[in-house]
């Protein structure tokens, strides 16, 4: 279920599909080297044409098949992507200030206001590299498994594997271009899904006309900005459990406190109501948030620890706990790396009914 979470997944995944577009302490060495060099290369791309297929495995039968192209020219972005199974097209142009994705099969554009965002969406091929390894250091151990030529150009075949089984990333497999750092393949498997992606074209010398970087967009197509999509408001406790229709645990305020509360609807779903409750340190530092929602449609997967005696899963990668309890579905993001969780996780055997603190 999409959720006010949903904006902040978007974004996330974006970022993560444009950055993805027998081993001996020899071989580690090896690895270390070749990042050491990305990190200290010259060498910097700036403008490419590049077309890539991607395909999606359940097991062993295809789910998607994506082909995409890409226009590059410094801040400016262009992708037109079409899914090869269901036909359906999607076009995407990022500038700097903004990103907009066109759905043409659903006669649908959404704009998501990217100005605050950094660089992240115009990365060169190098700062791609170096991020993919930057997201996965602390939680994959990663090897040279060898040398290999696709499309002409010399590549290293460098695989990253999870330390932990239930990692969001899973496992994957790079094959970066020696000279310029392009990410020119890849594959990454989390459980039974695996998700494939080549390039079959690379064009790093192109020669793109005016029109490169726009989008027709017919009269009669609206756009929505992807902030319309969610409406909120601050409320009181008491305001929140009439939102939400119970009573809901929350932490005690000894050693942090609650300085806000959120009540999130998404405007296009006849059901879909969030809470979310904003702790700070006693020193107002911003410390986690914790989203409340119905748990009808919410289960605990792959559960690999527990909270308040209940099973819960905690994935490092976005530094989350989840957990059902009564009802509710409780996720919790970290916004602060000093608490640890463990001390998190002990501050939730002491949370109390909202009821009680009314």
């Amino acid at each position: 279920m999409l959720k006010r979470r949903g904006k902040e997944y978007f974004i996330g995944l974006s970022i993560f599909l444009i950055l993805l577009g027998g081993c001996s302490q020899d071989m580690q060495v090896s690895a270390e080297e070749i990042i050491h060099n990305a990190i200290e290369s010259e060498n910097e791309i700036t403008d490419f044409y590049g077309k890539s297929e991607m395909k999606t495995f359940e097991g062993e039968e295809i789910t998607g098949e994506m082909v995409s192209e890409e226009y590059v020219s410094d801040d400016d972005m262009k992708t037109v992507s079409e899914e090869q199974l269901t036909g359906s097209e999607v076009e995407t142009i990022i500038d700097g200030e903004k990103m907009l994705v066109y759905d043409k099969t659903n006669e649908s554009v959404m704009e998501v206001d990217t100005s605050e965002m950094g660089d992240i969406f115009t990365l060169s091929p190098k700062e791609n590299f170096q991020s993919i390894i930057g997201m996965m250091e602390d939680s994959h151990t990663y090897e040279v498994i060898g040398e290999e030529e696709l499309l002409d150009r010399n590549t290293f075949h460098i695989k990253l594997e999870s330390k932990e089984a239930n990692n969001l990333l899973g496992d994957v497999e790079l094959w970066v271009d020696k000279e310029s750092w392009f990410v020119v393949k890849t594959i990454s498997e989390t459980g039974e899904i695996r998700i494939e992606t080549e390039y079959t074209e690379l064009d790093f010398s192109p020669d793109f006309d005016k029109d490169t970087f726009t989008m027709d967009i017919p009269d009669d197509v609206e756009i929505t900005n992807l902030d319309d999509m969610f409406t909120s408001e601050s409320v009181t406790l008491e305001e929140a459990e009439d939102a939400l229709g119970q009573e809901f645990f929350i932490f005690s305020e000894e050693d942090i406190q609650l300085t806000d509360i959120q009540v999130y609807e998404l405007s296009n779903e006849e059901v879909d109501l969030e809470i979310q409750l904003t702790y700070r340190t006693n020193d107002d530092v911003p410390i986690f948030n914790l989203f409340v929602s119905s748990a009808d449609d919410t289960e605990i997967e792959d559960p690999n620890m527990e909270i308040r005696g209940l099973p819960a899963e905690y994935e490092e990668m976005v530094e989350s706990l989840t957990w059902n309890e009564e009802g509710l579905n409780y996720s919790l993001i970290r916004m602060d790396e000093e608490e640890g969780v463990d001390e998190i996780v002990e501050w939730a055997e002491d949370m109390v009914l909202s009821s009680e603190t009314n």
